[in-house]
């Protein structure tokens, strides 16, 4: 098959589906040395998805044009059925939830598969700016009505879908996401690499983008429901960008004398200092109020760190058992499972053999996780869809 992979929408800075993306093209050149791959970028960065098998092909577009969002969706609608078809591309991966509707008009031949990773703009509306969320709902629907085949990233994602949109095909495919295999073997930070990002005591770490979704306030407000003497001795510190409707964080902080000082915000930090930052953290928390799939997660168990995360959605399917589940809306909650994990890693450090048991059922959990399986789910999933389209 020739199979192209719609990259346009990826930004520089690879964070949720740019790195499910980087994930799933690492595990496909493993993987796939069969089929020919043809992977739309933008020019300004055709060097940022690792490609280096020979059947994969880099096709540049223009970023200076691509880079504006509803220029990128005419090209998506006019120009790209049409390139498609001059290189008979049998199969089309979206993975951002739109198509090229026009497709079904102006290549008839085409199957589509469309990625589907969680439907939170239709329940947790409040977490997404007004227009994008209408517009991505909009998106959503259309393209379950379009596409040749669905594929999500768990199966609570599988089962949300068709609550709120209509598949063309009901049968919706599983590929989970994987751990990248450098956590499983990651070493401690250095001393400089923690006070490069001011951090300078034991500390409950979180990694992810400062948005609504990923309930940072719930975060913040279990580690200030912690005792004392536990805040005086962990900070927490908080790794991650700035996304939307992130005020809320900063003033709460600033606004609570027990907190300045022992929240530290780091901003962006790169893989080759946040893999040790993570393995030396005493806990990881990541209790997102909803998450598609929700790798932080993994590769907190993959450092060998207790990792708390939240009831329901996915995370809990991910965790398999093997985190400290909390309620992510009750402080209480939040605070009592951050204390049992801080517990466990103390325990762990003196030697205590079911404290190590529990990190080393939570490292092999991780490691089931792998791009290559996601890869090999993902080719299976375009045959799938390109016997759809040829019914």
């Amino acid at each position: 098959m020739r199979i192209a992979i719609d990259l346009t929408a990826t930004p520089k800075s690879k964070t949720g589906i740019g790195r499910y993306m980087l994930g799933l093209l690492k595990g496909l050149q493993e993987e796939d040395r069969e089929n020919e791959y043809y992977l739309y970028a933008q020019d300004d960065d055709l060097d940022g998805f690792g490609i280096y098998a020979d059947n994969f092909h880099m096709v540049p577009v223009k970023s200076k044009i691509l880079r504006r969002q509803y220029i990128r969706i005419l090209w998506e609608q006019i120009v790209f059925p049409w390139r498609l078809r001059k290189l008979k591309i049998d199969v089309l991966h979206c993975p951002n939830y739109t198509m090229p509707y026009t497709s079904r008009l102006l290549y008839r031949h085409l199957a589509v598969q469309g990625t589907f990773h969680d439907m939170t703009y239709f329940n947790l509306p409040e977490c997404h700016v007004g227009w994008k969320r209408e517009m991505f709902k909009w998106y959503i629907k259309r393209t379950a009505r379009s596409c040749d085949k669905i594929l999500t990233i768990s199966e609570n994602s599988r089962k949300d879908i068709p609550k709120y949109c209509r598949p063309r095909n009901p049968e919706i495919a599983v590929t989970y996401m994987g751990i990248k295999e450098d956590f499983l073997n990651s070493v401690p930070a250095s001393g400089d690499q923690l006070a490069k990002y001011g951090i300078d005591s034991d500390y409950i770490l979180y990694v992810g983008t400062l948005e609504p979704r990923k309930n940072v306030p719930g975060l913040i407000a279990g580690y200030r429901a912690l005792p004392d003497d536990i805040r005086a001795r962990y900070k927490l510190v908080i790794v991650g960008k700035k996304g939307w409707m992130y005020d809320e964080i900063f003033d709460s902080v600033n606004a609570d004398p027990a907190l300045r000082g022992n929240v530290i915000f780091t901003g962006y930090v790169d893989d080759e200092d946040m893999l040790p930052i993570m393995h030396s953290a005493s806990a990881f928390a990541y209790i997102s109020l909803y998450e598609g799939f929700g790798i932080p997660v993994i590769e907190g168990m993959a450092s060998g760190v207790p990792t708390v995360t939240s009831y329901g959605s996915s995370l809990e399917e991910v965790a398999g058992g093997r985190c400290f589940l909390c309620e992510p809306k009750s402080p209480e909650s939040v605070s009592a499972a951050l204390a049992s994990a801080l517990e466990v890693s103390e325990r762990a450090k003196s030697g205590d053999l079911a404290a190590l048991e529990h990190i080393a059922a939570a490292r092999d959990r991780a490691a089931f996780f792998t791009w290559d399986a996601c890869a090999r789910e993902t080719v299976k999933s375009y045959e799938m869809a390109r016997e759809q389209r040829d019914r």
